[in-house]
């Protein structure tokens, strides 16, 4: 039997979030088919990985987003030069990057070394995320431009980042999507409960406490629903004040309950009654997935891109101002519908039977994202490169 080949795939850190959750699950499960090394550039691993994974961390640096520019620039080409020498040392034939730093470094390595091959990875839809400020928007169209297409792929979790690098980024080499993977969950929820009237109906909501995730459109949501829902937040992040606050002013104190972020977070799914996710924008959204996988019902907003691939299998919908959609694996509302969102949560509430007819289908959907089917994806589009 031949050797495995080597692979290295790289990222910022391993802490908690849904781009590491995924690369640390493609670490392990590539282990089936390569020699797997993990890069990473800060010495944050909050993940299991597998005993087989050769680790590697380039600095001994805390992850800081308010460094000085000129930092950042000495960082950059610190991390690159040692990233060379970790290819190089290890005999990676192909690597993998996540995220814009980790994808430019491995776009300069592959400039600099032309055997080399390189698959980046874009996790956000890129016109949402750097619209807001002129600077970004142009940063990143010529980082693409000059940078993205010296690699030999790219791949993302939506066609629709696919597409909106093609078209608004002058993106030019060879595009795949894989959507994220995930482990299906051993706790289930108890679908016996759908025949037993609850007096509090339980909201969760995950992800970061940021304005892409909005979180305050969610909690104003809560207050148009009578006393008995509730919201539980998990996550951290810069709003967290702010969102406190706001949960303050509207008398919210009792009924909205912020968790900060936890390891086990599948049992507090098993015990919710709904997940929402309203955010503004998203790659692919693994906290739909999560939710499935321990079947509970979803509601989430039509934001570009992730949900409605996953809950409707990319059919197009339209969503009246102020109400919803009932899609084949969830409910649809629109982007920052306030009313809407209210309107579908008091929807599940009052009719048990959606809850469980939702309940089932998630768990049926979540099972075309298991690890080992994207494993064998990834599989594939490596080989493809290589040929």
């Amino acid at each position: 039997m031949p050797p495995k080949k080597k692979i290295a795939l790289f990222s910022n850190y391993l802490s908690f979030g849904g781009t590491e959750r995924v690369v640390s699950l493609l670490c392990n499960e590539l282990t089936k088919y390569y020699n797997v090394s993990l890069i990473i550039i800060y010495n944050n691993i909050e993940f299991p990985i597998h005993k087989d994974v050769n680790i590697i961390v380039l600095t001994n640096e805390n992850f800081n987003q308010k460094q000085s520019l000129l930092s950042k620039v000495f960082l950059f080409f610190k991390v690159l030069f040692r990233y060379r020498k970790a290819l190089e040392k290890n005999n990676i034939e192909t690597s993998i990057s996540f995220l814009v730093l980790p994808n430019l470094i491995n776009s300069c390595a592959k400039i600099l070394n032309g055997k080399l091959k390189t698959i980046i990875s874009e996790r956000c839809f890129p016109s949402k995320m750097y619209s807001s400020i002129k600077f970004s928007m142009r940063s990143f169209k010529f980082i693409v431009k000059s940078f993205y297409n010296k690699n030999d792929l790219l791949f993302s979790n939506s066609v629709y980042i696919n597409e909106d690098l093609i078209q608004n980024f002058g993106l030019k080499i060879y595009t795949k999507v894989v959507y994220n993977p995930i482990q299906l969950a051993q706790q289930r929820k108890d679908l016996s409960s759908y025949d037993k009237p609850s007096q509090e109906f339980k909201v969760i909501s995950i992800g970061r406490l940021i304005e892409e995730k909005n979180h305050k459109g969610t909690i104003e949501s809560i207050d148009l629903l009578p006393s008995n829902y509730t919201l539980e937040i998990f996550g951290n992040g810069s709003l967290e004040n702010e969102l406190k606050l706001t949960s303050a002013n509207l008398k919210l104190e009792e009924r909205i309950h912020f968790k900060g972020s936890v390891n086990n977070v599948l049992d507090y799914l098993v015990k919710g009654h709904c997940l929402v996710l309203f955010s503004n924008t998203e790659g692919f959204p693994n906290a739909i997935l999560e939710a499935m996988s321990v079947g509970l019902p979803v509601i989430s907003s039509n934001c570009m891109s992730g949900p409605l691939e996953l809950l409707n299998e990319n059919q197009s919908v339209s969503i009246e101002t102020g109400s919803f959609f009932k899609a084949k694996y969830g409910i649809l509302v629109n982007v920052n519908d306030i009313q809407g969102l209210s309107k579908a949560i008091q929807f599940l509430q009052k009719n048990n039977d959606i809850r469980l007819h939702y309940s089932e289908k998630g768990l049926e959907r979540v099972k075309e994202f298991e690890v080992s089917k994207i494993g064998l994806e990834m599989n594939n589009l490596i080989n493809k490169i290589n040929i």
